[in-house]
């Protein structure tokens, strides 16, 4: 399987700016509506367990106001992605105490873990960049967030 990238898994309409998140529930109760609606046949509340399932394990707040929660499902055919930026942040218990107000859900086919994984790198490194965080947040255009989410990264040089 080819290197997936943010671009292969998030698709325009599963951008949502101006969210109204009550509680890191709410949130993830929407995030699991937005990737049900990636594929037929797929149940929001099934990935809603398995998205609250790995946050019981630890939080997937990185830290600098975002959350990466994701999981995995069996009856999913490929990677999707979904994106939300809330107005009003909310708790998620990230590392460095500060509230979420960007989310970016994963959820992978079982047994697909180097995608999930190179997914979540990418993602960390997209995330770790203040400038890319200004603009996504100073945004009010789900066509400028998709396009900023999706540019390719620039990989630094591989040695060997």
């Amino acid at each position: 399987m080819k290197n997936l990238t943010i671009a292969d898994i998030l698709k325009l309409e599963r951008i949502k700016l101006h969210v109204e998140g009550v509680s890191k529930k709410s949130v993830l109760e929407l995030a699991s509506q937005m990737l049900a609606n990636a594929q037929e046949g797929l149940e929001a509340w099934a990935i809603f367990d398995v998205l609250l399932a790995r946050e019981r394990l630890g939080s997937t707040g990185v830290g600098r106001g975002i959350a990466i929660p994701h999981g995995k499902l069996a009856e999913l055919r490929a990677p999707v992605g979904c994106f939300l930026r809330l107005l009003t942040p909310v708790d998620f218990n990230s590392p460095d105490g500060q509230e979420v107000s960007m989310i970016f859900a994963i959820l992978v086919p079982e047994g697909d873990e180097d995608t999930h994984l190179a997914i979540l790198s990418q993602l960390a490194r997209r995330f770790s960049d203040p400038e890319f965080c200004n603009a996504i947040r100073a945004t009010d255009s789900s066509e400028t967030a998709f396009s900023l989410l999706t540019r390719k990264l620039i990989e630094p040089e591989n040695p060997l």
